[in-house]
């Protein structure tokens, strides 16, 4: 069974039958029920996914895109001492943003192509079980999409020191408010706007 039918399946489930559908369904795929376990919790606590850093990696409906350039307005805050380190063949070169546990740069790949990634990592310290947990099934949830409005995760992996990064597709815009705002839309026109956000969300 596809793991997105199964996780749907899940869902029909009354809680307390939850567990011994989990474990027939699973069977000995120890991966496949971790992953499953993590879903659940992201989705029993929808408000963490949704805050913190990747708002700033959602495409800007209707934006024209540009690639990002060494001169590239970016409203960032740069950390001097971590730009130009590598985690695995990325270069991190700029902050996006920050959350409660992880951190989104705006990093080089090296190989098997050179282009630039949105790259979230878990913060040095943060690594409790809870924490872990969390941050795994935002990376499952990420990984299980395939929209043209979400940003594309391409690499999931471990830091040398043991923390859990994954690779996002960069797309470069502004806040969607900002975008209206600028161009002085009016309310259907904002509203026509938001139609195609919120079928992403869906």
């Amino acid at each position: 069974m596809h793991e997105e039918s199964l996780f749907h399946e899940i869902l029909q489930k009354p809680i307390g039958e939850r567990e011994p559908f989990l474990e027939q369904a699973c069977g000995s795929d120890a991966e496949l029920r971790k992953r499953m376990e993590a879903l659940l919790e992201a989705h029993a606590n929808p408000g963490s996914f949704l805050k913190g850093p990747a708002n700033a990696l959602d495409a800007t409906v209707n934006a024209p895109p540009a690639p990002l350039d060494d001169k590239a307005e970016c409203e960032l805050q740069p950390r001097t001492q971590e730009i130009g380190s590598r985690i695995g063949r990325y270069k991190l070169l700029q902050v996006l943003g920050e959350g409660g546990m992880g951190t989104v740069w705006v990093a080089e790949q090296q190989e098997p192509v050179k282009r630039r990634v949105a790259l979230k990592v878990i913060k040095a310290g943060m690594d409790t079980a809870q924490v872990l947990r969390r941050f795994e099934a935002e990376r499952q949830a990420l990984a299980m999409m395939d929209h043209s409005s979400i940003a594309k995760v391409f690499e999931a992996g471990t830091t040398a020191e043991g923390r859990p990064f994954f690779v996002m597709e960069l797309v470069k815009g502004v806040p969607i408010t900002k975008y209206c705002d600028e161009l002085h839309l009016s309310v259907s026109e904002r509203l026509a706007l938001f139609v195609p956000v919120c079928q992403a969300i869906q």
